[in-house]
């Protein structure tokens, strides 16, 4: 029997949210799943301003200062030169000392790119690495990636993100170890999209992967493929375009008309649920470590959220646990 305690490092202080609504998410999630340990990474300044509530930490969860946090609009560049003893970077660290299995932030999404590719390095012979998110679907979920990550790729590069896709995928999903493989596209059709998209299409129909060819945005939901790549520009707005309709339409009693707007199959959420709350944590492929990336704008439920997703890819994906 494994009694190994899994350890997930936290950047309480990345994100838009009060660090302190994060803080309460690590306690319910300790609650709920005491097999876990927690280790917080926090500001010197933020401790100091809130010395009971680190007084009285559950067991389990202990707590690191660190001399820095990078906020939201700064640059991953210059952070990277100046900010090594911030709590996204002492986290990330932790991943790569093996004093930590994973690491979780809702931080600046281009410095824990760049802290991660300093810190773990990246996986030969991936080069950039990609975030990737699981979509809800009818009749099954879909794994999207990039979400954000990277935001220009060459054609070579999308053919290793499918690579990847592919990879991962099955650990992710119930699809077997030949998982469906599509490019988001503006059409199916062959003639359509720029020259990268046309390029990493021919690169693909030639692979031993199970590629299926172009997919539209109408196609995210449907189970598709298992797997839809894309760059993680038009991923990241891609993504945030359905997490804002569907936080509209769970507001439903005060938006009645808008059902007669939208397919019927829309409002099952009986059988999936599409609140995208439950999918928050996004997992950053490529490197050597496990790296997950929340919504910078989480509330407390979101990162709780995220914290049993991160948990999740901890156990799938860590052979110590």
């Amino acid at each position: 029997m494994n009694n190994y305690c899994p350890v997930i490092a936290v950047d309480l202080m990345g994100g838009d949210e009060d660090p302190m609504g994060r803080l309460r998410a690590v306690k319910k999630f300790k609650l709920a799943h005491p097999q876990f340990a927690i280790k917080l990474f926090i500001n010197q300044t933020h401790f100091d301003a809130n010395p009971a509530a680190y007084a009285t930490l559950p067991d389990g969860v202990t707590s690191a200062v660190a001399a820095h946090n990078i906020s939201m609009d700064e640059s991953p560049l210059l952070a990277l030169r100046k900010k090594r003893l911030s709590s996204l970077s002492m986290a990330i660290k932790a991943v790569a000392d093996e004093q930590a299995d994973a690491i979780l932030t809702a931080g600046n999404s281009g410095a824990l790119v760049a802290f991660a590719k300093y810190w773990l390095k990246s996986v030969a012979p991936i080069e950039r690495p990609a975030l990737a998110t699981v979509l809800p679907g009818l009749p099954k979920p879909s794994l999207l990636l990039d979400v954000g990550a990277t935001l220009e790729y060459t054609a070579e590069d999308l053919y290793a993100l499918a690579e990847m896709g592919a990879a991962v995928a099955p650990h992710l999903l119930v699809c077997g170890d030949r998982p469906e493989v599509a490019l988001l596209n503006v059409g199916t059709e062959h003639i359509k999209g720029h020259d990268t998209v046309q390029q990493a299409d021919r690169l693909l129909q030639q692979s031993e992967l199970n590629y299926v060819g172009f997919c539209e945005g109408t196609h995210l939901f449907k189970g598709y493929a298992d797997v839809i790549c894309c760059d993680g520009f038009v991923g990241n707005i891609t993504l945030k375009a359905c997490e804002g309709l569907m936080q509209q339409l769970q507001q439903k009693p005060k938006l009645k008309w808008w059902q007669k707007l939208l397919p019927a199959r829309l409002w099952q959420f009986n059988d999936v649920n599409f609140n995208p709350a439950q999918y928050n944590g996004a997992l950053l492929l490529g490197l050597n470590g496990l790296v997950v990336k929340a919504h910078g704008n989480s509330d407390e439920d979101d990162f709780y959220h995220a914290l049993v997703r991160t948990a999740d890819y901890t156990q799938k994906f860590n052979n110590r646990c």
